[in-house]
């Protein structure tokens, strides 16, 4: 059975003279959970004890959340106020323990569901996490730099992973023993940044920040290509200028800077190029 009404209360009336009457009046409001379900239970780990701390959450078929609640000490949970509906989705976990699935449930107006879970440690919760936020000079973040995380073992490094920085200048490295490491990023055009980490504490989540400066040399960048005549056969021999261009757009200057020769199959490189605006010229004498 369930109440109709919120449980009412009149206002204070004083019995002051004998045989006095007073009138105290209640004004009733609908119990505005008559048309809602419950769902209760108890969560306990694979022995059987009760968890306390567990969150147990409730979600619709979207895995949209709706709903939760914290265990007790007796690993007892209670959520109320819920709508009637076809699907619900509940889920519980705990720092320690898997994610943990229980079947889908409707519940319909009135109704107390019992849902009880078994939650699972998970062994390897006591492995430890470190991610990293490596930015440029100014702050933006740098999307492709190779991470590498190494241990230094018998007096020589020995590479436990590598990962590569999102767009978010991002990475992380899991699942991580106790003990020394050494975090290393390389990226095109940089110069490489280093950090020893130490790991001491089971399950700990380490964040890191680095900075990459801009290399004078590693920046430079390359020119290449292939000189062919007219019918499409490689110039083999062909003297290559290489221009760079300055001045105004509308009227563009072109400063000849290096030269070289194109080899089998009319190909031509040049090499640690500042950043800038260029053109190649070719030709070939009798």
């Amino acid at each position: 059975m369930a109440d109709i009404y919120k449980l009412g209360q009149s206002q204070q009336g004083n019995l002051e003279k004998v045989g006095q009457e007073i009138r105290l009046d209640v004004e009733l409001s609908k119990n505005p959970f008559l048309n809602t379900g419950s769902v209760v239970g108890i969560v306990t780990d694979d022995n059987g004890n009760p968890v306390q701390g567990a969150l147990v959450k409730i979600m619709d078929h979207d895995y949209n959340p709706l709903y939760h609640a914290v265990t007790d000490s007796e690993g007892k949970y209670s959520i109320s106020a819920i709508p009637p509906n076809s699907e619900y989705h509940l889920y519980v976990v705990k720092s320690g323990y898997f994610l943990k699935e229980e079947r889908s449930f409707s519940i319909v107006a009135g109704q107390t569901i019992e849902i009880n879970s078994i939650i699972t440690p998970n062994p390897n919760a006591l492995l430890s996490t470190i991610t990293a936020h490596i930015y440029d000079e100014l702050g933006n973040p740098l999307e492709g730099v190779t991470a590498s995380l190494l241990q230094i073992i018998d007096g020589k490094e020995e590479v436990v992973s590598v990962t590569t920085t999102n767009e978010y200048g991002q990475c992380a490295f899991i699942n991580l023993e106790l003990g020394s490491y050494i975090g290393r990023a390389t990226k095109q055009g940089y110069n490489p940044i280093e950090i020893e980490i130490n790991i001491t504490n089971p399950g700990s989540i380490i964040n890191l920040q680095g900075t990459m400066e801009i290399s004078p040399t590693q920046s430079q960048g390359t020119i290449n290509g292939v000189i062919e005549d007219e019918d499409g056969n490689p110039v083999v021999g062909a003297v290559v200028i290489l221009y760079q261009v300055t001045g105004d757009p509308e009227n563009p200057k072109l400063v000849p800077v290096r030269y070289t020769r194109t080899i089998s199959g009319g190909a031509y490189l040049f090499g640690d190029v500042p950043q800038g605006k260029y053109v190649v010229k070719a030709n070939k004498e009798f």
